[in-house]
């Protein structure tokens, strides 16, 4: 049974969506938590601040090719 072009273009917005939300989760795992712990100080003595800029930029940049992901999949919706 073919699906119409309105069910595939939901179907790849829901897609988009999905890796546009596990970036986000990324970003906040990786970025903002770990970035507050350090603020407030709750952060396990002797935990040093390159450590926590290093896993955050390669948060952030596994984040944008995630979300780089999902707008390539916005890019099939069919007209």
């Amino acid at each position: 049974m073919m699906e119409t072009k309105t069910v595939a273009n939901e179907r790849i917005k829901l897609l988009a969506n999905l890796t546009n939300t596990a970036a986000a989760a990324f970003l906040s795992a990786g970025v903002i938590g770990p970035g507050l712990a350090f603020f407030y100080g709750v952060m396990p003595a002797g935990t040093h601040l390159v450590a926590i800029l290093t896993g955050g930029i390669v948060c952030i940049s596994f984040s944008a090719g995630i979300h780089l992901v999902g707008r390539a999949v916005l890019g099939r919706i069919q007209e």
